[in-house]
């Protein structure tokens, strides 16, 4: 049922088919909402930051309105149901666990995204200044096997940035803008529950990382 909701309201993002749909949307959301918290209790067994800040799962949902005030994109909904869960809540600026169901775009993974200038040269910093366990992180096998790509970015500058030295081992890291790892998954593989362990059990090959990134 989430899939199909989410792929009517992609045909039909206006608020006169949400409002017909309502009844469908709180049970997804209910859905959702279930699956975020069987997330948090499983990440809090081996992460004990997401433990100790008791979230709830309603906390780490954002709204399914858009933000319209700044957007040429006038649609008055997100087509797409996503998570954040992160030690001091979703909107701290802490390392995250993350999934996100987006028909044909569904995807889970964890790490740093988009940190605030501030927060960004600090990492870099760290980065920088402690490569050797840097590495170990990102070049981790289970890491690596869990997502195949490594440690990604958004985006990466053409440049080392200023203050670091351009022949820094480090360098490919330094230029970029945020550090996180993602999996893509068929929508299929969400609809099965024999696939939450599997799930979990790639996720808690982020928490060095994101042990890393919250320390700065």
């Amino acid at each position: 049922m989430t899939f199909d909701f989410l792929k009517g309201l992609k045909k039909n993002n206006s608020k006169e088919w949400f409002d017909k749909n309502r009844d469908d949307y709180r049970e997804v959301y209910e859905n959702f909402e279930g699956f975020t918290q069987d997330l948090i209790d499983s990440i809090s067994k081996f992460d004990p930051s997401i433990a100790s800040s008791h979230l709830l799962a309603k906390d780490c949902i954002p709204r399914l309105n858009r933000d319209l005030r700044f957007s040429k994109d006038k649609s008055p909904y997100k087509t797409y149901l996503y998570a954040v869960i992160s030690s001091g809540g979703r909107k701290s600026g802490n390392a995250v666990y993350y999934v996100m169901l987006d028909p044909d775009k569904c995807c889970f993974g964890a790490g740093s995204f988009q940190p605030d200038p501030d927060k960004l040269k600090k990492l870099r910093q760290e980065i920088d200044y402690n490569f050797e366990e840097w590495i170990k992180i990102a070049e981790n096998s289970t890491l690596k096997t869990a997502f195949p790509d490594g440690i990604i970015a958004q985006e990466s500058l053409q440049k080392v940035p200023n203050g670091f030295d351009a022949s820094s081992p480090a360098a490919a890291f330094l230029k970029m803008k945020s550090f996180f790892v993602r999996q893509y998954y068929a929508d299929s593989f969400f609809l099965k529950e024999d696939n939450f362990d599997g799930i979990i059990k790639r996720l808690k090959t982020c928490v060095e990382l994101n042990k890393f990134v919250n320390r700065v």
